[in-house]
């Protein structure tokens, strides 16, 4: 029943009440912080692209300079390896290659090929005529072609090669050192460089070209031979032994390596190996004389005089009395010289020679001729060691 009391309360307008405002701001909130939240996490996808787009540009633009760089490079090094490499004493004339062209002309060229003939036929001619022992010849024909091109490897290394044989040290160490400059790899050119240095008493050049070799080499058999001997002129004994020994155990039926090895162990008075050594070189090698004298050192050395005095008669009987009669002079005989056996040894081998007819069938002048026979020989051996 509709109320027409005429009271205002009941037709004042409804008002919200403290709850449904706090309702009514939080649904407001709600829908303000949405959006905000959403244009916020807008600019950072944006930003994120951007920064991607930034990155994925830099990476372009570097591996794309690279490549630029990359292709001037590998253009410049073709035109490198495709340019004729002409002597430089060729171009007589210096304006042979026109301004702002590429290369060498036509003409040039020509002239270099013509050179390099020349000189393949000049050396093929100069080694027929080493072959035929005509060294003068072989040594005008390699001048003229270094003097058309004083750096033409193959004749430089022939030429120091024919110097070398020759004896001609000074000659030989200009070309080799020359050769190097333009050829710095070749094994044999060091090798005789090294050599020639040893000839020339230049011990230190000599080893440091044989470690040179040795750093590329290890097992370099020539450069552990060229060190050894360097070694053992400069009175580096320890060094020698090193070197030799790796020499000697290379190659084994090498005489002159046993030897050099031998020699070195000598020095040093390591007698044991030494003689064992100079033992097996004269098993493979009767008429080695120097063994011989070397062995009978050992024996000296050690007071072994019937062994010194043994190796002596055997010498004797394979090189000679005259090749052996200076040995008794050596110093490292000093030891055994006043010892009987070895005193008479050395009076049968000294004395003067007289004719057959006044020799002495027994006793001390009893002379040991070279030619004797194997049983005289023991018997004189024999009769020696009753003399003591």
């Amino acid at each position: 029943m509709k109320d027409v009391s005429g009271n205002l309360y009941t037709h004042r307008e409804a008002r919200p009440s403290l709850a449904d405002e706090i309702e009514h701001e939080k649904v407001e909130t709600s829908i303000f912080g949405g959006e905000l939240l959403k244009q916020l996490k807008g600019m950072r996808k944006r930003r994120t692209w951007v920064r991607r787009i930034m990155v994925v540009m830099a990476l372009v633009y570097g591996a794309g300079l690279a490549v630029f760089i990359a292709m001037i490079l590998m253009r410049n090094s073709a035109e490198r390896s495709g340019r004729l490499e002409v002597p430089a004493n060729a171009v007589t004339n210096q304006h042979a290659v026109a301004p702002g062209t590429k290369g060498y002309d036509p003409k040039t060229v020509r002239l270099a090929i013509q050179q390099w003939k020349d000189a393949g036929e000049k050396l093929h001619e100069a080694h027929l005529w080493v072959q035929k022992g005509r060294q003068d010849m072989a040594r005008d024909l390699f001048q003229q072609i270094l003097a058309a091109n004083p750096y033409h490897a193959e004749a430089l290394f022939e030429a120091a090669q024919l110097a070398f044989q020759q004896g001609s040290d000074e000659r030989a160490r200009e070309l080799l050192q020359r050769l190097l400059t333009v050829d710095s790899q070749r094994k044999p050119a060091i090798q005789m460089l090294a050599t020639v240095f040893s000839r020339t008493d230049q011990q230190e050049q000599a080893l440091a070209l044989a470690n040179w070799i040795m750093e590329s080499d290890p097992d370099c058999i020539e450069a552990h031979r060229i060190a050894g001997i360097a070694a053992l002129k400069s009175k580096r004994l320890d060094l020698a032994l090193v070197h030799f020994r790796k020499w000697a155990t290379a190659e084994p039926a090498n005489i002159s390596a046993q030897k050099q090895y031998a020699d070195v162990l000598l020095e040093l008075k390591d007698y044991g190996k030494a003689c064992a050594l100079y033992e097996a070189i004269l098993k493979k090698k009767p008429d080695e004389a120097d063994a011989y004298r070397q062995l009978a050192v050992c024996f000296a050395q050690q007071t072994l005089v019937e062994q010194a005095v043994s190796t002596m008669i055997q010498a004797i009987y394979n090189v000679g009395a005259p090749k052996v009669a200076p040995w008794f002079q050596d110093p490292g005989f000093a030891s055994v010289r006043s010892q009987k056996l070895f005193a008479l040894l050395e009076r049968q081998v000294t004395v003067p020679r007289m004719s057959s007819k006044s020799r002495k069938s027994s006793g001390t002048d009893l002379l040991m001729d070279p030619g004797f026979e194997l049983q005289r020989l023991q018997q004189v051996q024999a009769m020696l060691k009753n003399r003591r």
